[in-house]
């Protein structure tokens, strides 16, 4: 049963223009997918009194910042979540439980990116003296970045199943398919299994082909009541179910589930509330920051047994076009770019509308999006309205 007090909707999706160059100021472009956002639902500024956004800092305006841009008269409902959040999707969940609980009627989400705020590879320096759990990781090397907690996760699911590199090669491979009928991704070059394996080392055994790409770019949703989105201009997108979860020990390398974190416990509670299965989702947007991320999302919601993955996908067919479980029809964070979980969003609203174009999933009415990672996971179902 659906834990949500009034049934929502989203009405509107918006970009602005995505880039691999340049330095763009990212309240301009941040204002451009908001009122493109806007312009797709019928709204204007004006209609807005919730604004929530994900950050890491000055990379993206805050909520505040958006509201003046917009011309919100004032907001009854707003925040800024940092990076302990579901990966961008923290944002539309928030709103959605503004809008839901009746705090506000209609919530503009937004995330914006720059390829430097996006860039953490270079993550380094350690309080003196190194304190918690980085006493243990500082020893062996471990600079405070992200890249080396997720290669160990790699590492220890091949070990744990016996599996290869090819099962994570399959996600990559996969998203260069559809970023190809995607003309706003940035990466639309096909890649072969042999590109993958052959990809440069960036912490083994995490290769390049596994990291998502930082970009320019913004992307915002507008969510409202199903009622209200009657009289709104796009056919609206219902949420169906949607739920947080950080699994039994909220960390990322001293925990009890090194392969899954939060995702199953995501998973197990949102299907109960949902009012389909999994096996009636039409299309999957499943967070693919890195490549092993979104192997424990199909693997944790169900799509098939824990383990099973690199059989499960068919050499990559069942997940790319024409394929029974469609994942990351836009090309996701690997190809379209790096946008964080709003964009995945949008793209499972676009297929359920109908609009995606050349990357259509035919009949497409339930639509799944899981995002984040590890011990900060979201996720929502969505029925065509």
């Amino acid at each position: 049963m659906s834990a949500l007090s009034r049934e929502l909707a989203i009405v509107g999706v918006g970009y602005s223009e995505l880039s691999r160059a340049g330095s763009p100021e990212p309240k301009a472009i941040s204002l451009v997918a908001a009122k493109e956002a806007l312009a797709d639902a019928g709204l204007s500024g004006t209609d807005v009194d919730g604004i929530f956004e994900y950050r890491f800092g000055p990379e993206s305006p805050g909520a505040q910042d958006m509201a003046r841009l917009i011309g919100a008269p004032d907001l009854a409902a707003f925040g800024d979540l940092m990076p302990t959040n579901p990966s961008g999707l923290g944002a539309a969940l928030a709103g959605a439980m503004a809008v839901a609980s009746g705090v506000c009627e209609t919530v503009l989400v937004f995330r914006c990116m720059t390829r430097e705020g996006g860039y953490q590879g270079g993550v380094s320096g350690f309080s003196d003296p190194v304190l918690g759990g980085q006493q243990f990781e500082t020893p062996y090397g471990d600079s405070g970045g992200i890249l080396m907690t997720m290669a160990l996760h790699k590492q220890r699911w091949m070990y744990e199943y016996g599996r290869t590199e090819e099962d994570f090669g399959h996600i990559a491979v996969n998203a260069r398919r559809w970023s190809a009928l995607n003309p706003r991704a940035v990466l639309r070059d096909p890649v072969t299994m042999e590109d993958y394996l052959s990809s440069r080392s960036i912490v083994a055994p995490l290769r390049l082909l596994d990291c998502d790409y930082p970009i320019n770019g913004a992307v915002a949703t507008v969510i409202t009541t199903a009622e209200r989105a009657k009289d709104l201009r796009q056919r609206p997108v219902l949420i169906d179910s949607m739920t947080y979860a950080t699994g039994s020990r909220v960390d990322w390398n001293f925990t009890d589930d090194f392969l899954y974190g939060g995702t199953r416990d995501c998973a197990d509670r949102l299907w109960s509330r949902s009012s389909v299965t999994a096996s009636d989702v039409d299309v999957a947007q499943l967070y693919d920051g890195f490549t092993q991320v979104t192997v424990s999302w199909i693997e944790a919601m169900g799509f098939c047994g824990l383990g099973e993955f690199g059989d499960w996908v068919e050499g990559g067919d069942k997940i790319g076009p024409g394929g029974a479980l469609p994942v990351n029809t836009g090309g996701g964070q690997l190809a379209e770019g790096r946008l964080h979980a709003i964009s995945l969003l949008n793209e499972a609203v676009v297929q359920l509308r109908g609009q995606a174009e050349a990357r259509q999933v035919p009949d497409a009415q339930v639509g799944l999006v899981a995002c984040g990672l590890y011990p900060q996971c979201g996720a929502m179902v969505l029925k065509g309205g």
